[in-house]
């Protein structure tokens, strides 16, 4: 797999289509804040691991991680018509919701053994969305299963690719998220690029 090559494409599918992955970002960022103030919050203060915004903000993530995703696909795929047809078509929620949960608990669970564990199992799982994005029949045991089969031999290339966007995130802090307008869409298109290879990969 050429990363080079990857990147490039995905600066160009972003490119071509830069709102509606704008607005993906966006909201991946909210989510993703949301998600390190609920964590922050649970270590140092217990009154406010309660906090209602936090935790309405953590359901959302929940609901909308695979309808976000099946975006990111329908935009690399070129076949993105409009938000509201990629977000709702064919949308499983119950069973994506209750994934997303699963895979949240293994991870955790792996973490409690080691960090680096934790860490493994994270890459190992980063597919199961694009694989409930993409597959609407799919069960959420067989989308697990299928995400470990698919990273075998790739988890340090997605570290890699993950490590790559350091400077990005950095540079992103520096100016208060500015430059997180274009590296966190740059950043979702290429981890979807590298879900594109690694399905293909598995056919």
């Amino acid at each position: 797999m050429n990363r080079v090559h990857l990147k490039q494409n995905a600066k160009e599918i972003v490119r071509r289509n830069y709102i509606p992955w704008l607005l993906v970002g966006i909201i991946t960022i909210i989510l993703s804040y949301a998600n390190s103030q609920s964590q922050v919050s649970s270590e140092f203060d217990p009154v406010s691991f309660f906090d209602i915004r936090v935790r309405w903000l953590n359901l959302l993530q929940l609901i909308l991680t695979v309808p976000l995703t099946r975006v990111a696909i329908d935009l690399t795929d070129g076949v993105y018509q409009n938000a509201t047809d990629s977000l709702f078509r064919n949308a499983q929620w119950v069973r994506d919701i209750a994934a997303m949960i699963i895979v949240g608990i293994y991870t955790v669970l792996w973490t409690f053994l080691f960090i680096i564990p934790g860490v493994v199992k994270g890459y190992a799982y980063s597919m199961v969305p694009y694989i409930l994005a993409d597959d609407p029949e799919i069960g959420i045991a067989d989308a697990i299963k299928l995400s470990q089969d698919m990273t075998y031999g790739y988890k340090i290339d997605l570290f890699i690719m993950d490590f790559s966007f350091v400077l990005w995130n950095i540079a992103s802090a520096l100016t208060f998220g500015l430059v997180g307008l274009y590296a966190v869409p740059y950043q979702n298109a290429t981890w979807t690029q590298y879900y594109v290879y690694l399905s293909e990969r598995n056919e």
